[in-house]
């Protein structure tokens, strides 16, 4: 398969994932709302707040790990693809647990730190594994060749 029909089913497939992480979304939203008008304000924001974004993490990350995996058999590639798959799980994790804790006890604000640290590791890992990939598979598309050939310069 070549490279350039790989980005249209991933392309398609990220709207479709986009689609329903909106719906998702505002499912949650309505969540909170309803906990927030009866008088359940600290639940509102735990559902705002550690649902939200990771549910629209993992509708993305499973969405892509899904697409990806039905380009290559190669063992390898399957490995790094579930590798990004499992990274990226870790820091939504992570990521509900720093902000359970911070919402628990405000006064521990430095756990942002830990927040931004996490978040350029998985920014930093992410990247290499996609060069990985594009070791394994030399018709991988890329986070860079997806982002270019979102706005038309594929």
């Amino acid at each position: 398969m070549t490279q350039r029909v790989r980005f249209d089913h991933l392309y398609e497939a990220g709207k479709r994932s986009t689609r329903q992480a909106i719906l998702l979304g505002l499912f949650i939203v309505l969540l909170g709302l309803i906990f927030w008008f009866t008088g359940e304000r600290r639940l509102a924001e735990l559902v705002w707040f550690v649902f939200f974004v990771p549910a629209i993490g993992f509708v993305k990350i499973w969405t892509r790990t899904k697409t990806l995996l039905t380009f290559n058999d190669v063992p390898d590639y399957r490995r790094l693809v579930w590798y990004e798959y499992c990274s990226g799980m870790a820091v939504i994790v992570i990521f509900c647990m720093l902000i359970v804790s911070l919402l628990l006890r405000p006064e521990q604000a430095n756990v942002l730190i830990l927040v931004v640290a996490l978040n350029l590791f998985a920014w930093i890992s992410s990247s290499k594994l996609d060069q990985k990939l594009a070791n394994v598979d030399p018709e991988h598309v890329t986070h860079q060749v997806y982002e270019r050939g979102k706005v038309g310069f594929f």
